[in-house]
């Protein structure tokens, strides 16, 4: 239990950092306009993933996957024109979203590696 303590300082650390560097490559970068289509899909996703967690009184992802169902459905006529394909991407973009990627990947590993560690009582939590 002393390390719990240090390992939420790690991972705001951690938080704080990636937000800086977030802030200086928007700043650098010149900016896209929104993609909608994404919009629409993440609000599907989200709006069937909350449906389940609100029966446990869970009403964040519902409440957010309508969200951004609203907000794709009104600008529908707008997702052809600001879709960014893969191709449409720059070497660098390219590189930067595929090491996103991965890193998420990881993250999501270890977060069921974890789960599974303490579902069974081997991380002594």
């Amino acid at each position: 239990m002393e390390t719990m303590p240090w390992l939420m300082i790690a991972i705001l650390i951690l938080i704080i950092v990636l937000g800086i560097f977030a802030v200086i490559t928007a700043r650098k970068n010149k900016r896209r306009p929104p993609d909608y289509y994404a919009f629409f899909w993440i609000g599907l996703i989200w709006t069937i993933v909350g449906l389940p967690l609100y029966r446990e009184g869970n009403f964040a992802f519902l409440a957010m996957g309508i969200i951004f169902l609203i907000v794709g459905l009104a600008n529908k006529d707008k997702w052809e024109k600001n879709r960014v394909r893969w191709g449409d991407l720059t070497e660098g973009e390219k590189k930067l979203k595929m090491g996103i990627i991965i890193f998420l990947g990881l993250l999501i590993l270890a977060g069921m590696v974890m789960f599974y560690l303490a579902e069974t009582k081997k991380l002594g939590m």
